[in-house]
Formats: C-alpha cells, structure tokens, sequence
C-alpha cells in the first residue's frame, strides 16, 4: 500500500490546524451573540417594566390626589410632571432603542453561527479520523467560511460586556463541553459508553 507523500500529509496537517482556529473563532463568537441576546433581552424587559409602573404612577389626577395629602399642592404638580417626563423619556427611548429587536436578531445570528460551528466540528472529526480526503476537506471549508462570512456580514455589533460573559462562559463554566459521563446520561442506556458509571 502505497504512503502519502510528506508535502500531501504536511498540508493535511495545516488544514487542520487552520479549521479548528476558525472553529474555535466561531464557538467565540456564537457564544457572544448568545450573551448580547440575553443582554439586550434583560434591559428591554426592565425597560417595558420602568414604563408599565411610571406610566401607571402618573395617572395625574390620582398622583395628584394622594400627594396632595402629604406634600403641599405646588411640589404634588411638580412631581406629577416629572414621572411625567420620565414616561416620555421612556417611550421615546421604547421606540428609539429596539431592545426587543436587537435581541431577535443576536438570536438569529447566534443560531446560524451555532450551524456553522457544528458543521466545523464534524469537519475537524471527519479529517482527524481519515473519512474526507483534503479536496474534499478544503471544499467543506470554503463553505463554511463563506456561510460565516454571510453571518457576520448581517451580524449586528457586540459589546464587550458581552463578550467578557462568553469567555466566562466558555472558559470557566465549561457551557460547550460535557465529560463522557454527563453524555452517557443524556443519552438511551444502549448508546452510553460507560453503562456502569452511568447508572451510578
């Protein structure tokens, strides 16, 4: 049987490393987008909360009533028109800043990213394992560099904040990897690994 030629394994071998730098690039950034979704999700809904109770409170003429039992007339208008303001201010704030929006649409970038991840994954098992010949390796790869491209083309901007919890994530809670221990619980009893330590 006949060997690969040292050039043909050395390219198999930079390929390789070159996948799993992009994989690795991806996990990051799928992660991030997951986080800044549930950023954006957490002030919008603090935002819709903040304007249901200030809109609620200055419903004038009972603001007005209630505190003209305890502070004198002029200072119950005063704050009657500053919750006012306030619900102005949120409303304005409502229809300029699109929360909910921004969410869905980390949402839908992180779960086209969380493809693309995948789609690497099987690549990087299919060239360590030997079942994909380079041509057909770098093919799937050209691929996937351009459906990445397309996603980060349509992605919208991440902040820092949520990139330090996607590196938290990943690095300290371990979000993207389980022991084969916590598969086999996951998975029938005839497709675990270590039946014995999984019914332990």
């Amino acid at each position: 049987m006949a060997t690969k030629p040292a050039a043909e394994t050395e390219r198999d071998e930079h390929l390789l490393a070159q996948v799993r730098e992009v994989f690795g690039r991806v996990v990051y950034s799928h992660k991030t987008h997951e986080k800044q979704a549930d950023l954006c999700f957490r002030r919008h809904r603090r935002q819709q909360a903040a304007l249901v109770v200030f809109t609620a409170a200055s419903a004038g003429t009972f603001l007005a009533a209630l505190l003209g039992k305890f502070v004198s007339p002029q200072i119950a208008g005063l704050v009657t028109s500053f919750i006012a303001l306030i619900v102005t201010g949120l409303t304005l704030a409502t229809k300029s800043f699109k929360l909910g929006e921004e969410a869905e649409a980390h949402r839908d970038i992180a779960s086209r990213l969380w493809n693309v991840r995948e789609s690497y994954l099987s690549l990087i098992a299919d060239i360590m394992a030997g079942a994909t010949s380079a041509s057909d390796a770098r093919e799937r790869r050209d691929k996937l560099q351009e459906a990445t491209r397309s996603a980060y083309a349509e992605a919208p901007r991440t902040t820092s904040k949520a990139y330090g919890k996607a590196q938290d994530g990943l690095k300290n809670n371990e979000e993207l990897t389980f022991t084969s221990r916590e598969i086999d619980l996951f998975l029938p009893e005839a497709l675990r690994l270590n039946k014995s330590e999984a019914a332990a």
